[in-house]
């Protein structure tokens, strides 16, 4: 009777053991499927974003579209460096319903600055003040929109461009419509604008010009100092620290519209 006992509880055992790797296997098996699926999967993902930022990046069609992208989508697309890194800015971008000025550093007097305006909807303007010693302040600025950097000049008593204002206004009613900078003037002069607009301010360039001469700023004074800050400064860093894509000899689909001073 012992040992038929003893028989009986070596085969319990046995069937025991025998359940149990069953269920190892079993669990083994569930677990190596969950691995090969989640590989799997990570992998499709992986290449869906491959080609989706393969696309992104290759509708970004110059090199103002690519400055704006790489800050306003920062650690979007692999390898593409943040804006404000690659050129030594004093800030970065984080609010993808705003605009942000950055602060360069470009060897400039107490009374120069020099930023770049990001944000919102593609904006991007690079933009140089001086303030003067009468209290007014100079602008110099690059506005890009629609394939087209434009350069302006202005005279303002206002700490801020017309441009940043511009941009701001068009950002809080976005849903009336984008103005440009003549329906902004002309809204502002119909006192709509609120106290947003300087109450002095020049933006026709001869104008500018002659305002200037007392400050002993003339046209190639402008050219030389427009030279500066956006060849000198923002392409040069962006191109030897950022860009993927552009160079000193391709800024891409843009085209760049200069002053221009009637004779």
């Amino acid at each position: 009777m012992e040992l038929l006992k003893d028989k009986n509880n070596v085969a319990y055992q046995f069937i025991q053991d025998l359940s149990k790797e069953k269920v190892m296997k079993k669990i083994l098996k569930i677990v190596l499927i969950t691995v090969v699926v989640f590989l799997t999967l990570s992998g499709l993902y992986r290449l869906y974003q491959k080609n989706y930022y393969k696309g992104v990046y290759e509708s970004l069609s110059n090199v103002f579209l690519e400055m704006n992208y790489a800050e306003t989508h920062s650690g979007i697309l692999p390898g593409l460096v943040d804006f404000n890194k690659a050129v030594d800015g004093s800030q970065s971008f984080r609010d993808p319903d705003w605009i942000i000025p950055i602060g360069l550093g470009a060897g400039l007097s107490e009374n120069e600055s020099l930023e770049v305006i990001v944000g919102f909807e593609e904006t991007f303007i690079i933009e140089y003040q001086q303030l003067l010693s009468d209290g007014r302040y100079l602008y110099i600025k690059y506005d890009y929109n629609d394939k087209k950097l434009n350069q302006s000049v202005e005279i303002s008593d206002s700490k801020w461009s017309v441009a940043y204002e511009l941009a701001s206004y068009n950002i809080l009613h976005k849903d009336e419509g984008k103005l440009d900078l003549e329906a902004y003037k002309e809204l502002s002069r119909q006192s709509k604008t609120g106290d947003s607009i300087p109450n002095f301010y020049l933006t026709n360039p001869n104008e500018v010009l002659e305002y200037l001469k007392p400050h002993g700023i003339d046209k190639a004074w402008i050219h030389e100092k427009s030279h500066l800050m956006l060849y000198d400064v923002v392409l040069e860093r962006w191109f030897k620290n950022g860009s993927q894509r552009y160079s000193v000899d391709n800024f891409g689909d843009v085209e760049i519209v200069p002053l221009s001073f009637s004779e």
